[in-house]
This record gives C-alpha cells, structure tokens and sequence, in this order.
C-alpha cells in the first residue's frame, strides 16, 4: 500500500454526498412511512423518462471508477475493489430508495436500483481498464515525484474548488460566507422558544443582512480587491503546500487563475443569462485578480509550510472580509433562485461547497502545519523544501 494519501478517497465520499443530496431532494416532509406503503422490496414503476433513467445511469458511473481508484490505491486486488465498488454501489442506492419512503415527493423504484448499480459497475469496469493500462500506477509515479505523501485531501479541495464557484457568492471568489446561513437555521430551530428573542433582530427583515450592516458609509472598493485576492490566493496557498516542483506551482497558479475567471463568467452567464457573462468584471474584481496573480509570482518561490501558513492568514482573512460584506438585492434575488428554482437539484451542493470549503481547507492547512512533512529522499525530492 502507497504511503501517500489518496485523493480518491474523500473525492468518493463527495460524490456520495452529491448523489444521496440528488436522490432525496426536497428535504422536507420526513414523515414515518405507513406499513401498507412501504415494502422492503422496491417497487415498480408504470410510467418511466428515458431521461431519469439515463440520469440513473450516468450519475454512479462516476462513483463507481472513483471508488474502484480508491480500493486499487489501497493495495486490494482487482476483483476485490470491483466486487467492492459494485456492492457499495449496489447498497447505497437501495438505502437511498428505501429512504424515499420518508419523502412525499420522492418515489422509490427498483429500475433506479438496477441502473444504478450498473452505472457503479461501468465506472468499476472503467477504473479496472485505466489501471490494467498502466494510467493509475503511472500517476502515482508522478505524484511521487510532484506532491507530498500527505497531498491527498488538499488535491480533493483544490478539485471541488471550482464547484463552490457555481453558487454564486455575494463577491467574485468570496466563499465562505456561512454565519447568515447558520443565523436563520438558528431561528427557525428556536422558533416559539426565549432563545429566539436573542437571534432575531429588532427589524425580522434585516435577518440576511449579515455584518456588514456595520458598515454605514458603503463597502470600499479597496475592500472589495482584497476580498476577490484572498479568494484566488487562498487555493494558490493550498496549492503551493502540497506541490514539490517550481514549475508545477507555476501550472497550477496560472490554472487557478483561469478556472476562477472561466467558472465565475460560467456562473454568471447561468445565472443572469449569457448577455450579462462578463458584468461581474468591474474595476475592484480586475484588482483583486491582479493583486492574487501578483502573490502567486511571490508564492512560487516560497517553502511549503510557508504557504501554508499564509494560507491560514488568507483563509481567515477571507472569512472575516466575506462577512463583513452589505447585502446586494440581486444576490438575494439569485439567491432565491437557486433555493427555488431549476438549479437547486442538479447544482445544489455546490451552494454548501462554497459555504464549506475556506473552513475545510483552514483546517487541513492547520493539520498540515501540525504534523511534520516525512524527509524525502533526494531523489524524489523536487522545488522548495518545506
């Protein structure tokens, strides 16, 4: 078994949380199914959409070879990480149609079973072909060669980045911003209670207002760069601390540029349709951009703990600016879109991404900075030492 941490692992668990957010969205009216109701044999359904089966299909592929990489990255044998994937698969969507019982809108059926334990069989086939090719042992060669052992979970952050993206943020790159979210949990959770007298505000209509109610004269455009640089150069940092090479901190640096620019005009375009693409480039965002790709020039050079620990300044840095930022009325009307609207079932975990990711990655960048990086031996070493 590789001693360096698989990327595999909580890419897989993703991808679990991805598809049982799919299979059980709305969640709303848990209810306790009636016993001539539920059955521990899955229905079958009269009328069945080629597109939900296709969509049954295709959504465990991708599961099923991450899965498969995972178990094969662990040392198992090939047949005992494809029978595992299978079953895996297999039991998770029978547990997820089990659940649908629980929710009036959901209807369980054994044809998504059946499809969907095929599609974790295709994507098992699929990983067991790449790795009978030689594709996955020759990544492991060159991550030997371009990341630390512990590169693991911060590959997995620096690959679902992007996705926090696609829920629009109140600022270009600016995730993070959880306490609103939490705040009004709070309140319906002590609703009727004197707990709630302390949550709610004087005027209920301010509750999505936030902190940055604090600031009375507007919010600074310079504020605003600062915002939009800490958001590029938080996954800049997180880069740098698991990357060996200086030429492979440069291709990630510049890639991180181009997928904030890419997947924010993306986001934009969905959501304020594609004439409006480019509007969320405006002189504060150009500065922010240039202010990160002017720190990722200084990061290059810079040791891996280093970068770490600049990146927990920028992650906190990032929080504190986030929230501090006013409330825009067409973020909220977007905002209510997306927990209205089309995109919350396809796209919908991206929202709790971006909420979620600046607080993860702070807390892998801490334990990174808490346990020391094993030596290397100089053969495989490459770029900055830590």
């Amino acid at each position: 078994m590789s001693a360096h941490r698989s990327a595999a692992w909580p890419l897989s668990w993703l991808a679990i949380a991805l598809i049982a957010y799919a299979t059980l969205y709305p969640l709303s009216g848990w209810h306790w199914p009636d016993a001539r109701v539920f059955s521990w044999t899955l229905p079958k359904l009269r009328q069945e959409f080629s597109g939900d089966l296709a969509g049954n299909l295709v959504g465990y592929l991708p599961l099923g070879a991450i899965l498969c990489i995972a178990h094969l990255r662990s040392g198992r044998s090939v047949p005992v990480s494809a029978l595992l994937t299978v079953l895996s698969g297999a039991a998770l969507s029978y547990a997820l149609e089990l659940a649908q019982f629980t929710l009036p809108a959901r209807v369980p059926s054994v044809t998504d079973w059946v499809l969907n334990t095929l599609g974790a069989a295709w994507g098992a086939l699929a990983a067991v072909t790449v790795h009978a090719l030689g594709l996955i042992d020759g990544w492991h060669r060159l991550r030997e060669r371009w990341f630390i052992p512990q590169a693991g979970h911060g590959l997995a952050l620096l690959w679902v980045w992007p996705l926090g993206l696609l829920f629009p943020p109140p600022l270009p790159l600016g995730q993070g911003q959880l306490w609103p979210h939490l705040h009004v949990l709070l309140v319906d959770w002590t609703a009727d209670t004197p707990l709630q007298r302390w949550l709610l505000p004087d005027d209920p209509l301010t509750l999505w207002a936030g902190t940055g109610a604090l600031l009375h004269d507007g919010w600074p455009p310079l504020l605003e760069s600062l915002t939009v640089a800490a958001g590029l150069l938080v996954p800049m940092c997180l880069a740098c601390a698991v990357a060996r090479p200086r030429r492979l901190r440069l291709l990630l640096l510049s890639g991180a540029v181009v997928v904030a620019v890419g997947v924010t005009t993306l986001a934009t375009a969905l959501n304020f349709a594609p004439v409006h693409a480019l509007t969320w480039m405006t002189m504060p965002t150009l500065v922010g951009l240039m202010l990160g790709a002017m720190g990722a020039v200084v990061l290059v050079g810079l040791g891996r703990t280093l970068c770490a620990v600049l990146g927990v300044a920028l992650t906190l840095a990032l929080i504190v600016l986030i929230h501090l930022a006013p409330t825009d009325p067409y973020y909220a009307a977007t905002l209510a879109a997306w927990e209205q609207g089309r995109f919350i079932r396809f796209h919908g975990l991206s929202r709790w991404i971006g909420l979620l990711w600046p607080y993860v990655a702070l807390a892998w960048l801490l334990a990174r900075l808490l346990h020391r990086e094993p030596r290397i031996p100089a053969a495989v070493r490459r770029g900055p030492s830590a």
